[in-house]
């Protein structure tokens, strides 16, 4: 069965330290510019580092003060505002209307506000709190959504804009916002890890030494149309898009590629891969990652295409750098040219890449959008020329996907068949007394009866998923030795990794100043998705979202949109696990293709 829309990019900004708006931003990366630099003692963090910063605050504080006058925007509020500003104008739509709706992606929002806030409890570092804030100072009263799923948070924003624009009739446009500024919160974090080049980043390289960071704001605005012969030749149209996880490691890439190869081989599906005219990869330039991709490109047979990174331009921009790097490609591809990989001399993987080492004509009317994260995840997002698409391809999600699956919230009138919950569990509550919540989460472990010893090392809302998923599969036939690509897992929560944020800020404070690896690993609330699949060896779908509160609505239509996106998912495992001090709220559900019932929530509260 064949999609009924095209899914198109109508209008997109950025906004980086190197330029401002989208058109800017190509003419100085295609001329080899770049504002990574070196960095000493800013913020008060002792080594120094490279990175691509803000130096000018004053094009961030044009953004005017429209619906929310009562508060002053944050640098990251101001970022992600600017850059949607002018999409929206781009695009030329109503931004408050009802049809319109807003996500976010970013990894930490304004966690940089800890720093002062204390043990002070304040809504500002709650990530769906800035996308109301977003989402308001456009007049738009629709609930936002939230994507943080570490590194490829931009692209699963993009993939789930797509979905909501197929297969839901509530929308006609989805702003897709990415932002992320940098602290000594981030960079304490990544240097803890030594992950950090004290140099410019060297992507694919065989000299490479670690990545650089950076702050910048994209946004691009999607609409949907059943009549893609009317747009214009060069529209971009988003192909398709695909999650999956590697089940290998919570910040390790698979050695074999696995995860990224699934969700190129889903993408390019029915799709003439000599249409692509370029790979633009997450190449961040440390020696795992690069290699990782270049095991997952020769394994897909796509080795002979040119392959590039923008790295070397920005770092990584995390929750903004998908964003901004479909942007940037898809100017790219309507002016046939391939942007150098800047940074890369000599090539060194593991696997052979075609590596583009200075700018090049575009020979294809196509390209494909790579990139990898913490928590195991990976997504491949596939673009192309309307031109192409409508005269040489099947256009927008046209490979056949099987049977529509369709649940109660999709508001979908041709339901051909639903999904049900197969299995659900609610832990028991946990009262605070003179016994920790970690002590009884432990007795919990004892009580559940297993035997994972990895499960100590983890922060409290990994061990309540872990406890989740362990309760809800205990009494079922599960295979915990192959890794099952049919299985997904979709978490949300309001909280995202507050609870251990709040922790690792203690381990950063000025006068006791000792950044833990251990502590930050945990400071991405996808890391829960992640650990869950190590343990199961779930290979499908894994997504993470934030939102104000529970809402059962939309929680059975992201899971409606996964089944119909993903026809090989046969089992998702669905949640609600937020853990805020000394609040929790965790239910899990474990849903099967088929007939739906209701799935019955109750609160656990600490």
């Amino acid at each position: 069965m064949k999609n009924k829309y095209c899914i198109y990019q109508k209008g997109h900004s950025i906004i980086s330290p190197l330029a401002c708006g989208s058109s800017a931003n190509f003419e100085a990366i295609a001329s080899g510019k770049s504002q990574l630099r070196s960095y000493g003692q800013r913020w008060g963090i002792p080594e120094p580092f490279f990175a691509s910063v803000f130096e000018d605050d004053n094009v961030i504080n044009t953004v005017e003060m429209r619906h929310c006058t009562y508060i002053q925007y944050t640098r990251f509020e101001k970022i992600a505002i600017k850059a949607a500003e002018e999409a929206i104008r781009n695009a030329d739509i109503d931004a408050s209307s009802e049809r319109v709706l807003f996500i976010l992606s970013t990894t930490k929002g304004n966690v940089e506000l800890l720093e002062h806030l204390g043990s002070c409890h304040d809504d500002r570092p709650y990530l769906w709190y800035s996308a109301q804030l977003i989402a308001q100072h456009f007049g738009n009263q629709n609930t936002p959504i939230v994507a943080s799923n570490a590194c490829i948070s931009g692209c699963a924003a993009q993939i789930a804009a797509y979905n909501m624009l197929q297969y839901s009739d509530q929308y006609d446009y989805v702003v897709v916002v990415g932002a992320e500024v940098l602290s000594k919160f981030i960079i304490s974090g990544f240097q803890s890890f030594k992950a950090l080049s004290p140099e410019r980043c060297k992507p694919f390289d065989a000299n490479r030494c670690g990545l650089n960071l950076g702050e910048a704001g994209a946004a691009i605005v999607y609409a949907r149309t059943d009549k893609p012969e009317e747009l214009a030749d060069s529209t971009i149209i988003m192909e398709a898009g695909a999650i999956n996880n590697d089940a290998n490691h919570i910040s390790g890439p698979s050695r074999t590629g696995e995860g990224l190869l699934r969700s190129i081989r889903k993408v390019t599906k029915n799709f003439d891969t000599q249409r692509i005219a370029f790979i633009n990869a997450h190449g961040t330039a440390t020696l795992y990652n690069d290699d990782m991709e270049s095991v997952a490109i020769n394994r897909a047979g796509l080795q002979d295409i040119p392959v590039n990174s923008l790295k070397g331009y920005y770092g990584h921009t995390l929750g903004a750098a998908g964003i901004m790097e479909v942007i940037l490609s898809s100017i790219a591809l309507q002016k046939r040219m391939v942007i150098k990989s800047l940074g890369t001399e000599q090539p060194g993987t593991v696997q052979a890449l075609n590596v583009c080492m200075e700018n090049n004509t575009a020979h294809g009317d196509a390209f494909l959008k790579l990139i990898s994260g913490f928590g195991g995840s990976n997504a491949a997002v596939l673009f192309s020329l309307r031109q192409g698409s409508v005269t040489r391809g099947q256009g927008s999600g046209a490979s056949d996907q099987g049977p529509v699956i369709r649940g109660q919230g999709s508001g979908v009138s041709d339901q051909n068949s639903e999904f049900r919950i197969q299995n659900s569990v609610v832990l028991p509550q946990i009262t605070i007394g003179s016994q920790g919540i970690d002590d009884q989460l432990a007795q919990l472990y004892r009580n559940i009866g297993m035997n994972y010893p990895k499960f100590f090392k983890m922060d409290r809302l990994c061990k309540f998923g872990i406890l989740g998923a362990e309760s809800l599969l205990k009494d079922y036939n599960f295979d915990r030795e192959n890794v099952k690509a049919d299985w997904g897992i979709i978490l949300m929560n309001s909280a995202s990794s507050l609870d251990n944020d709040r922790r690792y800020q203690e381990t950063i404070a000025t006068d006791n100043y000792y950044p833990s690896p251990a502590v930050f690993v945990y400071t991405l609330a996808n890391i829960v998705t992640g650990e869950i699949a190590i343990r199961h060896k779930i290979g499908g779908e894994s997504s993470f979202y934030v939102m104000p509160e529970y809402k059962q609505e939309l929680i059975e239509e992201v899971i409606d949109h996964a089944f119909t996106a993903n026809p090989e998912l046969t089992h998702i495992i669905c949640g609600w696990v937020d853990v805020d001090g000394e609040e929790c709220e965790v239910s899990m559900g474990l849903y099967k293709r088929g007939e739906m019932e209701t799935w019955k929530r109750e609160v656990v509260k600490t």
